[in-house]
Order: structure tokens, then C-alpha cells, then sequence
């Protein structure tokens, strides 16, 4: 009896890590890897324990080799501890990063030299440049009715036009004329920057002195494993640029010059703190009541502040939840023009005007949601999530009295968007599902495909056209259909993980990550 528990104690404690691998890989949740981390660090003393127990040596041997071999692993972590540094995840999975303690911390000086292509197949930038004034431009969704550009880059391949080094940061870019804006970190200060459309030279920068995450969060916040650096997309408006940093400052900045018009530390004035992963939400433009509105913080605060565009003052608050990840849009249901905002734990519409709530439906769970709500039709929306919180289809219609009735449909995993959104064409659904590309039915929420994997990356959808940003840095385009997706170029934009969305501004593609920023010119339509 004693030899087979000692056989199958064994057994457990070898077969341990290896079992929870394998389940964390079959339920396609890749933040359970750390599950997997964590207790492969366990094994050794677990092994100790077994040896402790069921070792054939005499008692007294067996404490002393345990502990000459528990001493010898203190010693080696210790040793380990001071010769590598945590730099954060490896990918969208959450699997950490090191680098060694003597190795330069990159902070990115960015007076380097810019990479300027010039040849004459490149035709005058101007006539290829279209606005993108907004964060997945006009209807903060990334979808667009048709393409800008051709999508057959086997026999017309992207054009370089610059490459530069750039800030820390998962900005993406908007773009008015000549500029092309985003946000970056440069040592302990946040900056907002317009480089030139057409060379990536500076043409302004606006700085806030000592603003940084990782100055305001603690390691184990959090903040380290997303990295460093502000994470919103400036929004463009009648000649200015606001913005969200990382830490919750807020900037009303001329487009032309980067002069500062106004500009508020509006989690500090609520006496609140940045949201565990820092701030991501870009600012949302309401032209007809005059208000820009803001993200808060998460479940202390409200939800959405919303500011004179003029003069940046409060004009009202929506409490909600908390804030999340995502970016709020302007929609219509029922005949209501009104704001969609997925706050901390529900999905809720709002008066633009007020700031009252229309209708909510809660959406439980604590892990972040980032992806953008998506219509479906006249009056279904679709939200999509990762980390098991579930998607909804969520059916919203108005009543004879004018309130909001709001049912779910269905709820499925099948479509788990971490850092990236859905995009809908017809009956279908389609998105990075754990950092695959997958299809699911919007009758039911079934999977129909999933295939090729791009990690956790993002995605611009024309018409039945995929761009696709891949976590890797390639920018991969193709058809997208019930049936599959069918590639039909490849262009290796960047060379290390990138979690920033993409632009797509007439024909010029601007990429960037935390450490370099591109611009192409794609083939004419």
C-alpha cells in the first residue's frame, strides 16, 4: 500500500504542472498561464516534501539533504533576484519578461536619426492623405464601408516612406494635414507629439513634467506587466488635440503649435487613482452639445466626466460602475441618439446631454474590458471580452412610454477579444480570439472558424477587407468571409511586440509600438 501511494504522490507532483498546461491551453485562456508559472515554481518544494516523506535514506539524512538543497534554491533565487529585472509580459498572455540587472533600462532618447525613404515611385503624400481624426476612425469602431487602398501587396508591395524610434506607449495615431499625433513616455515625463506626415520629423511636442504609470502605480499594481506610458489615442477636433494620459491628466493642446489651451489631473481633482492597467480610454467628441468626455477611474468615481470643450470645465458626470478600458461612442437605439459606454461591470446608455443613464445592463466581472461595443443591426449590440468574462448580443429597444428595454440573447466564450474589438459583416461576427483570428454566428454565438494566429494584436475591417496589426509587428491584409480569411499580403511594418492600433489615413499606414513608429504608402485601389 505505502509503494503505491509513494508511486502515485509522485506521480502528482511530476504530472502537476504538466496537467494544468495542458487544461489552461484547452480552455483558451492565455492569462492562465501564470497559473502554470506559478505552480512550476512549487514543483521543487513539493518535490522536497515527497523526498521528506517517502525517501528510502534514514530520517535524519533526509532533513539535512532537504535542507542543504532548500538552501542551495534560496541561494539560487536570491542570485537570480539580483541579476535579472522584470520587464513586463512577453505578449498578451501575461507571461513575464526579463532582462539582465546590467543591462541598460531602455528609455528611448528619441533625438535619433529618422529613416527618410525618398524615391520617385512615391507619388506626391498629400493626394494619397485622407483625416483620421478619431481613435479607429469616425465611428470609433474600426470599420470602414470600403477600402483606400489596393490589397494585393504580392505585386504591389507597401512603400516606406519613414521610420523612427519613439517613446514608450500603446498610443496609436490620429492625423490632420501634415501632422500625425500620438502620445509617448520619455523618461519620467508624458509627452503628446506631432510628427511630419511625410519625413516622421518632430514638429511639436507638449510635455508633462514627471507624469508617468509606473511613478504612480506600484509594481505589484500591476502596471509593469502592461507596460510603461500612456495608452489613449489623441482625438482630433476643430483645430485642437485632447487627450487622456496614463495617469488620468487630461490636455486641450492647438493642433498646429502644441500649445496648451487648458488641462486638468482630473483623477486627482476626484481624489482618485489611475486604473490598475492605467488609463486607456480616448477622449469621445459631442460637436452639438459642446462637451468632450472622459473615462474614470475604475469602481471608486464615476464612469464618464464630461468637460466644456472651450473651456474644460465639468458640465456633468454619469456614476455608472467605474470606468473600463474601452472608449465610449456615440449611437443611436430606439430613434436616441445617445453614448454607449461598457462602464466597469455593466453596458449602459447615456443622455449626451446630461449624463443620465437611459439604460444599463449589467457585466459582471473583474477582469478589464477594453473591446469596443459594436451595433448589430438596428437595435442589437455587441460586446466582446477576454479573461472568461464572456461576449453578449444584447437586443436594446424602446418602449411606447420612451424607457429602454434591454435583453440578452446570448452569451458566449467563442469570441474573446483581449485588447482588440469585434467587427461585424452580415451574420457574422469575427475578431482575435485569444490571438486568433476567429468567426462566430451572430444567431447563436457558435464558432464557425478559427484559425491563424496574430496574437494580441488589432485590426482595421474595409467592407470584407482585414487589416490586421499582428502583436508581432507584421501588418498582415486579406478577404474575410464566413468561410475563412484569405491573406493577400504580408508587410513586416515592425519587428517586436505591438499592441498599438493602427492607421489607416487614405493610403499612408502609420504603425508603432513602445520603440519604433512607420509610415507606408499602400497601392493605389
Amino acid at each position: 500500500m505505502r509503494s503505491a501511494i509513494r508511486f502515485l504522490s509522485l506521480a502528482f507532483v511530476l504530472l502537476l504542472t504538466p496537467g494544468i498546461a495542458l487544461w489552461v491551453h484547452r480552455s483558451e485562456m492565455t492569462h492562465l498561464w501564470w497559473v502554470v508559472f506559478a505552480t512550476g515554481m512549487f514543483t521543487p518544494p513539493f518535490l522536497g516534501l515527497w523526498y521528506l516523506v517517502f525517501g528510502k535514506a534514514p530520517v535524519k539524512s533526509r532533513w539535512k539533504r532537504l535542507g542543504v538543497t532548500l538552501i542551495a534554491f534560496a541561494l539560487l533565487g536570491f542570485l537570480a533576484g539580483q541579476a535579472v529585472r522584470y520587464e513586463g509580459s512577453t505578449s498578451g498572455s501575461s507571461f513575464p519578461k526579463f532582462a539582465w540587472t546590467w543591462s541598460r533600462q531602455d528609455d528611448r532618447p528619441i533625438r535619433t536619426p529618422i529613416e527618410t525613404v525618398t524615391t520617385t515611385r512615391l507619388i506626391d503624400l498629400t493626394e494619397a492623405v485622407a483625416e483620421f481624426a478619431d481613435f479607429l476612425g469616425p465611428e470609433r469602431d474600426g470599420t470602414f464601408e470600403k477600402p483606400t487602398f489596393g490589397t494585393d501587396w504580392q505585386s504591389s508591395p507597401p512603400e516606406p516612406v519613414w521610420r523612427r524610434p519613439i517613446g514608450k506607449g500603446w498610443s496609436g495615431f490620429t492625423v490632420s494635414g501634415n501632422l500625425a499625433i500620438t502620445q509617448q513616455q520619455i523618461g519620467d515625463d508624458e509627452h503628446v507629439s506631432a510628427f511630419d506626415l511625410t519625413t516622421g520629423a518632430d514638429r511639436w511636442t507638449h510635455a508633462a513634467p514627471q507624469t508617468r504609470l509606473l511613478l504612480e502605480r506600484a509594481e505589484n499594481g500591476g502596471a509593469a506587466m502592461g507596460g510603461d506610458g500612456p495608452r489613449a489615442t489623441p482625438v482630433l477636433h476643430a483645430g485642437r488635440v485632447y487627450t487622456m494620459g496614463a495617469t488620468g491628466i487630461i490636455h486641450c493642446l492647438d493642433l498646429a503649435t502644441g500649445e496648451e489651451i487648458w488641462s486638468r489631473h482630473l483623477l486627482r481633482e476626484l481624489g482618485a487613482v489611475a486604473q490598475r492597467w492605467g488609463m486607456a480610454s480616448s477622449p469621445l467628441v459631442l460637436e452639438r452639445e459642446g462637451l468632450v468626455v472622459f473615462s474614470g477611474p475604475d469602481r471608486r468615481g464615476p464612469s464618464l466626466i464630461a468637460c466644456d470643450l472651450v473651456t474644460g470645465e465639468t458640465r456633468w458626470t454619469h456614476e455608472g460602475s467605474g470606468g473600463s478600458y474601452s472608449s465610449a461612442r456615440l449611437m443611436e437605439f430606439g430613434g436616441v441618439r445617445q453614448i454607449v459606454s461598457i462602464d466597469y461591470s455593466a453596458v449602459c446608455g447615456i443622455d449626451p446631454g446630461t449624463g443620465k443613464t437611459l439604460w444599463s445592463h449589467g457585466w459582471p466581472g473583474t477582469f478589464p474590458k477594453v473591446g469596443q461595443p459594436i451595433a448589430v443591426g438596428g437595435d442589437r449590440l455587441l460586446v466582446t471580452a477576454s479573461y472568461g468574462v464572456g461576449s453578449l448580443l444584447l437586443k436594446i429597444q424602446k418602449a411606447a412610454d420612451g424607457s429602454f428595454a434591454v435583453e440578452r440573447l446570448w452569451k458566449t466564450t467563442y469570441l474573446k477579444t483581449k485588447f482588440s474589438s469585434a467587427a461585424v459583416i452580415g451574420d457574422h461576427a469575427y475578431g482575435l480570439d485569444e490571438g486568433r483570428l476567429a468567426c462566430i454566428a451572430l444567431a447563436d454565438g457558435k464558432r464557425v472558424w478559427k484559425n491563424e494566429k496574430f496574437g494580441f494584436g488589432q485590426h482595421l475591417l474595409f467592407g470584407s477587407t482585414l487589416l490586421v496589426q499582428a502583436e508581432s509587428g507584421e501588418v498582415i491584409v486579406g478577404a474575410l468571409g464566413p468561410e475563412r480569411f484569405i491573406e493577400s499580403g504580408r508587410l513586416p511594418a515592425l519587428s517586436s511586440m505591438t499592441w498599438n492600433p493602427p492607421t489607416v489615413a487614405g493610403r499612408l499606414l502609420l504603425v508603432r509600438n513602445d520603440l519604433e513608429a512607420a509610415a507606408y504608402l499602400l497601392p493605389a485601389p
